[in-house]
Formats: structure tokens, sequence, C-alpha cells
């Protein structure tokens, strides 16, 4: 190979300084420093500045020599989005922090549980795409089109890699928190992008989102997970409405996926149960203990406490004004009428005008469309998801017993660095 002793002189050096924690220098220094080994060894400079710009906010790079595109440019295979493929799913099992426990991806949520579910593991999804998008940036390839080819795995392999280096690193915990820090990063431009444009959530069984994070009680994943009261035997999927409704509104918060699950195992270690499910003192509750600061040393997110609104209390046009223009989220309790026999909870998620009447985009958790009554005033979304269904404020205030409103955006997401300095990757293969 051409410039093979050059090539390998530059890998061990690299891999070198990696290993033994010697992270390269601020950037005026590290530009500096990494031309005078390249101008030694006589090969190309690494791709890109040691800092990069996204909305405003400088980020830090992460080297690679240029070559290694070189190296792939003509990639064997191509998979792009849309597309279903088995080293999809290798992929996606790599990067879910679910299932990476020797990687430090554990404390990143780059691949979602959602993602990874028997029926999309192997589908290309727009999230995927995104977080491609994003590893392009963090290693100087603007403008890649998103698909899975030779690079990308290569990409993904350093990450990998480099990670399972930890018990190499354990002396050096500086280049180990450097490391954490981009990565950090890389998931925090990644969340951004899906929330600016329009596909954060969870991924449906079909492969879709509909931007916005939803969570059925009547999911099978965990439908038959006890959730009992005073030992009925009840489940998820029979009183779980206000697990999955705080799964939803938290999770948007967040921008991370906290199933039910989570929520049910939280209110019985409380023990908020009572008869007809939770009460509404649980989601303030759960949010004060557990959930207000979750994530906020990854980058930043906070959930402040709901306000409690008794109906008497509610004023429907300026609730659809805050749902639908200032970006609120309500979970809304309601008694039986058009949407239930008993008491039940769901999210207000948004607010807009159709065909000249304006409906509040409700998700309803429990899947179960046929149970619906007062038709005249709900309305399909045609989004195929079941669990979504346009209803009027008039009949929404109607069966209204209380209401859960969090006074925030919910597309807001801060974006900040964390890094303090670019990171260096030897080539892998030399």
């Amino acid at each position: 190979m051409k410039h093979s002793f050059a090539l390998r002189a530059l890998a061990l050096l690299l891999c070198a300084a990696s290993l033994l924690g010697l992270s390269l220098p601020a950037q005026a220094e590290t530009d500096s420093y990494v031309e005078s080994i390249l101008e030694r060894i006589a090969l190309p400079k690494v791709m890109g500045t040691g800092v990069f710009e996204f909305e405003g906010v400088a980020f830090r790079r992460l080297y690679l020599p240029e070559y290694v595109f070189e190296r792939y440019a003509d990639s064997s295979f191509a998979v792009y989005p849309g597309e279903t493929d088995d080293r999809v799913g290798e992929i996606k099992r790599i990067l879910n922090s679910d299932k990476a426990s020797d990687l430090y991806f554990l404390e990143n949520e780059l691949v979602t549980y959602t993602q990874i579910r028997p029926e999309v593991v192997n589908f290309f999804d727009d999230h995927l795409a995104t977080l491609f998008e994003t590893i392009y940036l963090f290693f100087g390839l603007e403008g890649k089109a998103p698909c899975l080819d030779e690079l990308t795995c290569y990409l993904i392999d350093l990450l990998k890699n480099v990670s399972k280096s930890k018990d190499n690193l354990a002396n050096h915990p500086e280049i180990i928190a450097d490391y954490r820090d981009i990565l950090h990063d890389m998931e925090a431009v990644y969340k951004y992008k899906l929330t600016k444009n329009g596909t954060q959530g969870t991924i449906a069984r079909s492969g879709e989102t509909d931007n916005m994070y939803y969570f059925a009680q009547t999911d099978p994943d965990w439908a038959a997970t006890p959730f009992e009261y005073e030992h009925n035997g009840d489940t998820i999927k029979d009183r779980g409405c206000g697990c999955a409704c705080a799964s939803m509104v938290i999770s948007t918060y967040h921008k991370v996926e906290i199933t039910p699950r989570w929520m049910c195992t939280f209110a019985i270690q409380d023990n908020w149960p009572v008869s007809y499910g939770l009460p509404d003192e649980y989601f303030p509750g759960i949010v004060d203990k557990y959930y207000s600061s979750l994530e906020t040393e990854r980058y930043g997110t906070v959930v402040h406490t709901p306000k409690l609104l008794y109906k008497s209390e509610l004023d429907m046009t300026t609730l659809a004004d805050q749902i639908g223009n200032q970006g609120y989220l309500a979970i809304i309790h309601v008694v039986r009428g058009a949407f239930t026999s008993q008491e039940h909870y769901m999210v207000l998620a948004d607010y807009k005008e159709i065909d000249g009447s304006g409906y509040f985009l409700v998700a309803d958790p429990y899947v179960q469309p046929s149970r619906y009554s007062s038709l005249d005033q709900l309305r399909d979304t045609g989004t195929g998801n079941d669990g979504l269904i346009y209803a009027t404020a008039d009949v929404l205030y109607r069966d209204c017993k209380a209401l859960l409103l969090f006074e925030q955006d919910r597309n807001d997401f801060p974006l900040f660095c964390r890094a303090e300095t670019p990171l260096t990757f030897a080539a892998i293969g030399g």
C-alpha cells in the first residue's frame, strides 16, 4: 500500500496518544501539533479543524486521517434510509444503550428501545439517518449523505473499540473524561437535530414516527406488568394510563425514552396507586423526586413541576394557546364520557385549526378507538396511530375532572459543548 510505512507510523503514534491519555491541546496548539507530525511523515492533513460550529455553538472534533476516507470511498455495500437490512440491526444493537453494557455508550441514548424492537430493528429509520449525519459532522465529513456503508461501519468501530479500551485507560481518567464529553456532545447535537427537524420521539412498530414520544398502556411489551391496588391482580393495561402519560410527557422534555415500566416501578415503590390508578398528585410527585433534573449533567434538560388545575379553573381558550403556540404539554384527567367508561388520563400534545374548527391532539394511552363516543366532536388524525385522536375543547372540558399543566416548551432543547479538546483516533488496520 502506498505510504505503508508512514501510515503505520501515524497509526501507532495516534494509538499511543489515545491509549496513554495524550489528548490534544487547545485548538491552535492542536493544529500546529498535528501539522508538524504529518509534515514529518508526508501524509495528508487530518480532515477538518479541531473545532466546528453548529447552530452557533463551537464543538470539538474527532480527528480522522484523510486517507481513511479515501480508503472507503468505494464501499462494497450501502444501505439507505427507508431500507431494511440485517446489518442495520447489527449497528443498532451496538449503539443501543440498553445492550451495550461494555461500552461508554451505556451513558448515551444513541439508539433507543423502540428502535430495536423486533419489527423495526433491521429498518433504517429517520432517527438512525440523523445519528449518522451527526457522527459524520463530528468526524469532519459534513455533506456526506447518511447511509450504512463501510466508512460508517468503520467510524462506529472506532468509537466501539476505543470504548473497549477502557481497561488500558484506567490510569488516564482525563482521556476517558474527554471521550465521554464528546459522546455527550454528539448525543446532544443528535437530539437537537431530531427536535428541530420534527422527527423526535418514539419509533412505531411500522417504522414511522409521530414527532412525539408516545407510549400505550396496552403495548404488549409491558401491558401484563403487575400494577395492583390492594392485591386486585391489575396490570399496566388495566390501570396504567397515568404511568403511560407520565412517560410520554417526561420523555418529551428530556428527549430520552422512559417507558411506563419505570413509572410503574416508582409508583409502586412510593405507594402511589389508588382505586382508579394514580392520583393527580402523583405527577408533580414523580417529577420532583425522580425526573426534574434527569440528564442535567448530560445535556441540561429539566422538567418543571406541573401545575394542578381543577375543572373550575380551566379556560380552554387560554389552554389552546398554551398547547398550540407556547409548546406546553398537559395531562388531562377525565371521567366517564367520550373517551372512557371510567376515570382516565390522556396527554394533550398539540392544538390546531382543521377545516375552520379547533382541535386538541389527544394522546390516549389506551388503544381501543371503538370505545369512543361523541364521535361528532372527535376526529381521526390520519397518522395510522390509533392512540392519537383530535378532540374539541367542548368535549374535553365536559369530561374533565382536573388537568396537570407543564408550563414549558416541549421543543426547547439546550445546546452547549462539554468537551474542551478534540480527540484523535488511530486508524484500524494501519
